[in-house]
């Protein structure tokens, strides 16, 4: 069989899929370590300087978008960890919609700190603690999404769902700001929209979210791409079509050897692309797959 690298794919495979839940859990726990600085520091900046409780901090959207990084990754965590064990992270779609519209959030509040409250207040912007959690934490936390491989292609749908929680908070503002009014119990002013927006601006700007939803989507799924076409360049065109079905039937001693007998996962969508690849039907392959996960599992007298 000829490969383009020394290491036989299957092995290849194994160091790259024990290292995806590597990198997930060391991504998570710094996506998780960060929103928590961001959350903290916004609750001290509120008691310190605005003299209110702790609570009043979530009236700004960098408490809200840190909150929901936290609970997204909180989320990617057990996956992670099962990965480490079983040596396959997989994260299902809805974990990863979930975890996409958290650092679409983390990035709206940078690009809105750089276009419109550096120009405004910029000590709101980059004063003090504000230059971590509106800019270092942020970066850190979009290089920590692109480095988890969660194997996803976003959609426009997922766009959408990503926009949802700043469309929310942008409704909510402006009815508690302009509608209501601080004299009436509403929100303070914190952004200064009355003073230096228009609220009929306010569709543009939300057009303009939606945008920075869709680059981080667009770039993600490049990536997912990219790591996957690199993947599969390991397997040698040349492949007849008993040899591609002797590769499925070595995914599925693989898949035995790191698998509990009552929570197998079938690696569909590696054996769907080999089967792209090489022009087979995906049924050809998970045949002998099926066939090299049970050997494996009487090898390990695992069937009872």
């Amino acid at each position: 069989m000829k490969t383009k690298n020394k290491a036989h794919p299957r092995e290849y495979l194994t160091v790259l899929l024990r290292r995806r839940s590597m990198i997930a859990l060391c991504c998570g726990t710094i996506t998780l370590m960060l929103s928590f600085y961001g959350i903290i520091a916004g609750v001290n900046k509120t008691i310190a300087v605005l003299h209110e409780n702790g609570f009043s901090s979530f009236v700004f959207y960098t408490m809200i978008s840190n909150t929901l990084a936290a609970l997204s990754v909180a989320f990617v965590f057990p996956y992670a960890v099962e990965g480490v064990r079983k040596k396959r992270f997989v994260l299902p779609k809805w974990v990863a919609v979930m975890h996409y519209a958290a650092t679409t959030s983390i990035a709206i509040t940078m690009v809105f700190v750089f276009a419109f409250i550096s120009w405004v207040s910029p000590e709101d912007a980059f004063g003090g603690s504000n230059l971590v959690t509106h800019v270092f934490c942020p970066i850190l936390i979009l290089i920590s999404f692109f480095q988890i491989e969660s194997g996803h292609l976003f959609t426009w749908k997922d766009c959408l769902l990503g926009a949802v929680p700043i469309c929310v908070y942008s409704i909510i503002y402006l009815i508690e700001v302009i509608v209501i009014g601080e004299a009436n119990g509403g929100w303070p002013d914190i952004y200064h929209i009355k003073e230096y927006l228009s609220p009929i601006l306010a569709i543009p700007l939300l057009l303009v979210t939606f945008g920075v939803g869709v680059a981080v989507a667009l770039l993600s799924n490049h990536l997912t791409k990219k790591r996957t076409d690199k993947m599969f360049l390991l397997w040698s065109e040349e492949l007849e079509p008993i040899e591609v079905r002797i590769e499925a039937y070595g995914l599925g001693l693989m898949a035995g050897q790191h698998s509990d007998k009552n929570d197998i996962q079938i690696p569909c969508d590696i054996l769907i692309s080999l089967a792209k690849r090489y022009n087979i039907d995906p049924e050809d392959l998970i045949k002998p797959f099926m066939k090299g996960l049970m050997t494996e599992l009487k090898e390990r007298d695992d069937l009872l």
